[in-house]
């Protein structure tokens, strides 16, 4: 299954010119973070190809790789508190999905 975005893409929207291993790996955890993420609110096979879900992704890419030290929720955006709170309720509901099969 493609990525919704390459990890160049996601660079590219950071304005990052030079990854090293490091940046990378945050990258890629962002990507897969993402895409699960369009998984749980719009559906398992959501069109990874459209534009509408690539630009969701990258802002959702956006907000966890910038704000991926503000897990003290004084300093939490509202944004990150509420895609950690989607984030949270999807996994929720998945695993209430999985032991009631």
């Amino acid at each position: 299954m493609a990525e919704v975005v390459t990890s160049d893409e996601a660079l590219a929207y950071l304005g990052i010119d030079n990854a090293d291993e490091m940046i990378l790996r945050n990258i890629n955890r962002t990507i897969k973070t993402a895409d699960k993420f369009l998984e749980g609110s719009i559906g398992k096979n959501y069109p990874r190809d459209d534009s509408r879900a690539k630009e969701i992704a990258l802002i959702i890419i956006d907000d966890l790789y910038s704000n991926r030290g503000y897990m003290n929720t004084s300093a939490m955006t509202n944004n990150v508190r509420r895609l950690v709170d989607d984030l949270s309720m999807q996994l929720r509901m998945e695993l209430l999905q999985n032991a009631s099969v």
